[in-house]
This record gives structure tokens, C-alpha cells and sequence, in this order.
């Protein structure tokens, strides 16, 4: 991360921390998205402290956090050089979304990680399958090759 913990929090809502945001963004978002803490919509603001930790633990670089709970934002903040202002291209957003939403499939029942993916394309299948295309998992296609856990 290029930022410290500390650093982030000094520009992040949490709990009792105060909110940094230019005038212009608080207008414009204050219509949007309801805000509120995090114990008052069930979530352990140590907790976000806690996920916050590890993300610096994992020397994972982001540009920008934010929790919603319950339809309100209960923390939310920038690392700098980033700022709510800021436009700037961000690279692999839709592998955030893709994996949020198989989340929320794992959740609902309609798919496990450990599925294998021609289970879900049968009909565009090659007509030879490799050893490798058969044995992948959706829990292969979530995890970065060059990350290890």
C-alpha cells in the first residue's frame, strides 16, 4: 500500500472519525448515498479496522474504500495520492465485479467455488477438452496467479 493505515484513516469515515471531503463531492453525494456508522447498522468498526490492517498487511495498493451496509456508506476513504476528486483510469474493475457477484451466487446457492466451469458452457464447449480446461474450477478463474495465500 502506498499509504499507511494512519494516513488513510486521516482521510476516512469511520465510526467517531471525522469525514474528509471537498465541498464539491459532499454536495454531490450527499443525495446519493445515506450515511451512518458502522455499529448503527450491526458492523464492528474494529472490524473495518481489522480488514483495513490486512489489506496493509498483504501490501495490497488501493486507490479507494468504501462499505455499504444496509444501503449506507459506514466507511469510506481514499489513499493518497487518490482523492474522491480525483479521475484516473483504474485497471481490472470488472474482475471486482465478477467476483462480487459469484459471492452473492455462492451465497444464494446457485454455485459453488468448486464447480467446474464446462459445467456452465456445455453447449460451447471445443470438441476436444483439455486436462486443464476440465479440471478448472470458478475458483480458479477468482484467484491472481502471481498472489499467494
Amino acid at each position: 500500500m502506498s499509504s499507511s493505515r494512519r494516513t488513510f484513516l486521516q482521510h476516512a469515515s469511520l465510526a467517531s472519525l471525522s469525514l474528509w471531503l471537498p465541498k464539491s463531492y459532499a454536495e454531490a453525494t450527499a443525495t446519493q448515498l445515506a450515511r451512518s456508522t458502522p455499529e448503527a447498522q450491526g458492523v464492528s468498526a474494529q472490524a473495518i479496522l481489522d480488514f483495513l490492517d490486512a489489506i496493509e498487511k498483504e501490501k495490497m495498493e488501493l486507490h479507494s474504500f468504501m462499505m455499504l451496509r444496509h444501503g449506507q456508506v459506514i466507511a469510506e476513504g481514499w489513499w493518497e495520492p487518490y482523492g474522491p476528486e480525483l479521475v484516473h483510469t483504474m485497471y481490472s474493475m470488472s474482475k471486482s465485479f465478477t467476483s462480487t457477484a459469484v459471492g452473492f451466487a455462492v451465497t444464494e446457492g446457485k454455485l459453488s467455488v468448486e464447480d467446474k466451469v464446462v459445467s456452465f458452457f456445455p453447449e460451447d464447449l471445443p470438441s476436444t477438452i483439455s486436462e486443464n480446461l476440465a479440471a478448472m474450477r470458478v475458483q480458479d478463474l477468482l484467484i491472481p496467479r502471481h498472489r499467494t495465500f
